[in-house]
């Protein structure tokens, strides 16, 4: 997946937007957690929420290449 690829058009939060705010974390163990915390920095998923899977989809996928 390319770091400039759309994952939430509405806040306009790309693939490497998410991998950025998933490295200022602590820990991320959890996809839950991580999700939370992505959301806080990024402000994905909280407008129309129509990118919420994806969002979760591109976490484990990163989380899943560490």
């Amino acid at each position: 997946m390319q770091e400039n690829y759309m994952i939430c058009n509405c806040k306009q939060v790309s693939y490497g937007d998410i991998e950025d705010a998933l490295h200022e974390q602590k820990k991320f163990d959890d996809v839950m957690d991580a999700f939370k915390g992505v959301q806080e920095v990024t402000h994905c998923s909280t407008g129309c929420g129509g990118c919420y899977n994806k969002v979760l989809d591109t976490i484990s996928e990163i989380m899943m290449s560490k």
